[in-house]
């Protein structure tokens, strides 16, 4: 589900916060409200205190005025109700689940006390236990009578949920799901946030990290390698790969003719594959003549190759071809290769003994 925008604003026209909240307190039952769209807090013997309307208490100093008219001893843990109580229409709360998953919720409406909820008048616990409403409005286990001490929900709608916080958060927001407190304004991670939101896919790390050295690599081989030099590295990549032979037909040799060429040929004798390889060390776009001369090559060549399966590649470091170039490839069955891809590929390949593709 797509959020519904990072500006959503409260009923106060506020810019809409971002919170974490946690759940661990009654989680059995906490974890059946949240999946029916209510987050919960605990507090149960303010449920019929009116401290939930806001109006009653604008200031914290107010709310904990409020406790202590209620019989209650001020703790640290105030704050989480005071927070809870502070979350608004629009706001996105992220919720860290267990096994490492954690869900992003969207507020839509203001926080109730558990005796306005309507409905859950008995059912079943994520522990399996059941559960009643006493006539007071309160939840108590069937099992045993007790109380469970839950005294305030706020409806939310899913945005994503259960996603591993390893493959979809960011160090900065992973480690603030690691906070022991309830409830906290995580607003200045609203990116983090947002990026989740927005996410298709889990973070791919190794992706990002070729995709970073791949443009480096290419940057290198542009600006140190000759056409001679490129071509050895190709030839290398193959060797790398385990071809059986990889080698550089002689420029003017007899066996080519109207312009047909190959830079490297590579065998892989156990497939029973033949690669013929046009190489060319261009800065910006590649022609179609590169694919003429390997296609002709192919052509030339193919009936002298037996048994093996031939294909044919255009390697080059300029960033595309033209429009021409793919035409022609298409026709010819040719593979075009940028110099972004084949830098990837040698990065697959390990480039840990790439000088040797010079010795």
């Amino acid at each position: 589900m797509s959020s519904t925008g990072s500006t959503a604003a409260s009923k106060t026209d506020r810019p809409c916060k971002y919170w974490l909240h946690r759940i661990s307190h009654e989680w059995d039952v906490s974890y059946q409200l949240l999946s029916a769209g209510y987050l919960s807090i605990g507090w149960a013997g303010l449920a019929g205190s009116g401290i939930h309307d806001a109006s009653s208490h604008p200031s914290i100093q107010a709310l904990e005025a409020k406790m202590l008219q209620c019989g209650y001893q001020l703790s640290r843990s105030r704050w989480s109700l005071w927070n809870f109580f502070q979350f608004h229409a629009g706001d996105y709360v992220v919720v860290p689940l267990f096994s490492g998953a954690f869900s992003i919720y969207q507020v839509s409406g203001a926080a109730m006390p558990i005796t306005q909820l309507p409905g859950f008048s008995d059912f079943q616990s994520d522990s399996g236990g059941r559960i009643l409403r006493s006539r007071e409005g309160l939840l108590c286990r069937a099992d045993s009578g007790t109380a469970v001490d839950i005294g305030f929900v706020l409806p939310v709608k899913p945005v994503k949920e259960r996603l591993s916080r390893y493959e979809y958060a960011d160090s900065r927001l992973t480690a603030r799901m690691k906070i022991r407190q309830v409830n906290a304004d995580i607003s200045d991670l609203s990116d983090s946030v947002q990026k989740v939101i927005r996410a298709d896919a889990p973070i791919n790390l190794y992706a990002a990290i070729v995709e970073e050295l791949a443009e480096k690599l290419l940057s290198v081989i542009k600006a140190q390698l000759t056409p001679d030099k490129f071509e050895l590295l190709v030839k290398w990549y193959f060797e790398k790969l385990g071809a059986s032979r990889a080698f550089r037909p002689g420029k003017n040799s007899a066996d080519k003719w109207d312009g047909a060429d190959a830079d490297i040929v590579a065998e892989f004798d156990a497939l029973k594959i033949l690669f013929y390889v046009q190489a060319k060390l261009h800065d910006d776009v590649t022609s179609k003549w590169a694919v003429e001369q390997i296609a002709k090559y192919r052509d030339q060549h193919e009936l002298s190759s037996g048994e093996y399966t031939v294909i044919p590649w255009v390697i080059s470091t300029a960033d595309a071809f033209s429009a021409e170039a793919v035409t022609m490839a298409q026709e010819n069955h040719v593979r075009l290769i940028s110099g972004g891809d084949f830098a990837r590929m040698l990065i697959d390949a390990g480039i840990t003994d790439i000088n040797k593709a010079f010795s």
